[in-house]
């Protein structure tokens, strides 16, 4: 059977869309189990946080459907990181993104490609994140599954024999978060009482492998039901403190005060549960009306600067000449070192911004989350 299979296999845009309806499948099927694993360490909302965002990934690819696999995993990042709480939106997308963009627009890509491409997006995670493998994070599962991928495919193994050796080793490298201390996320509070605990992130790449053996069979791959009351919002509320070191700061500039300000809690609630980086509205004008304040919005900048860079976003195109005025005055408003513009529709970027940002990101893949909102189809 394995053999039929791999004598068909392509990697081309239907197997991808059948990976990411598998996964969505797996991740309603394990969410229970993903969440409770998550609870014992962490905030208890993983499982559903990814249930929420695989039904996102599987709405957009009815609505928006794309060409090539590169477009279809970029898109698949993108959603996720706009739609899931806490740090597995940012982390997840991150993957499927840089993933989706290492692979480019060709319509079909070989398995080495594909395995080159997830590298890339293992790296871009480590790097979001400022893991390393010990670390007791879906790195663990990550980084031995892809070696064994690599390895496997260059001794001449078949697509899915070699992705099926990588599931076993993501889900041994699953195993061994167990026994780690975690120092990355929520779990790391807990300092030693972490160990003998697994990482729920850890496990969710185990499904991702498994998902991608099951895609090799065109057969038996019916769409998931998508409905609202799916991956049902566990998160808990409130504003948690801002992690010791500092992150890229979020200054939000709108012509309504209202705008400004709704934007900024709706992108506050999308992280949910997670550490939220410092975000601060500047709608309006100095006295209450429809306009701009260079004085706010020099304010915002001022009061979330934390040493690694401010992005600000802009409701409209006399808002971003405020701003750019502002990063050229020469009348004593110095704004913050490395503050940018992003080139972003404000809500959709806006919420990719602040989430990636409260994920620990730099400057440059913060910005990078929010102006890849630009290329969202809504029709």
């Amino acid at each position: 059977m394995t053999a039929n299979l791999d004598c068909e296999l392509v990697l081309d845009t239907a197997y991808f869309r059948r990976w990411l309806a598998a996964a969505h499948r797996l991740f309603e099927r394990d969410s229970a189990r993903l969440t409770a694993l998550d609870a014992a360490i962490g905030d208890g909302d993983h499982g559903a946080n990814m249930v929420r965002g695989f039904q996102a990934v599987t709405a957009g690819v009815v609505q928006t459907p794309q060409a090539c696999p590169g477009d279809l995993l970029t898109q698949a990042g993108t959603t996720l990181t706009n739609s899931v709480g806490g740090a597995s939106g940012p982390l997840f997308g991150m993957a499927l993104r840089r993933t989706g963009k290492r692979l480019g627009a060709e319509p079909a890509v070989s398995a080495e490609q594909f395995a080159a491409a997830l590298r890339a997006g293992a790296q871009a995670v480590g790097k979001l994140g400022g893991a390393v493998p010990g670390d007791a994070t879906l790195l663990d599962a990550l980084l031995p599954a892809l070696d064994v991928l690599d390895r496997e495919l260059a001794a001449g193994a078949t697509v899915l024999g070699a992705l099926e050796a990588a599931r076993a080793a993501a889900l041994d490298g699953a195993d061994a978060t167990g026994p780690m201390q975690a120092s990355k996320g929520r779990a790391s509070y807990l300092g030693e009482r972490s160990i003998g605990h697994q990482d729920a992130g850890a496990n969710s790449v185990v499904l991702l492998f498994e998902a991608l053996t099951m895609a090799a069979d065109p057969q038996g791959q019916p769409e998931p039901v998508v409905t609202p009351e799916q991956g049902e919002d566990t998160r808990s509320a409130g504003a948690p403190a801002v992690r010791a070191g500092g992150r890229v700061g979020v200054v939000l500039v709108s012509h309504s005060s209202e705008v400004a300000e709704s934007t900024a809690a709706l992108a506050a609630a999308m992280v949910g549960s997670g550490d939220l980086a410092p975000v601060r509205a500047a709608g309006g004008t100095d006295d209450g009306r429809i306009g701009t304040s260079a004085e706010l919005i020099h304010a915002a900048a001022l009061e979330v600067d934390q040493g690694h860079g401010v992005a600000v976003l802009c409701d409209m195109g006399s808002a971003v000449l405020t701003v750019r005025a502002l990063l050229g005055d020469t009348d004593g408003r110095t704004m913050p070192a490395d503050t940018r513009i992003v080139d972003a529709p404000f809500v959709e970027g806006a919420v990719g911004v602040v989430v990636t940002a409260s994920a620990g990101a730099d400057l440059d893949m913060v910005v990078a989350a929010g102006e890849d909102a630009r290329t969202y189809r809504k029709g």
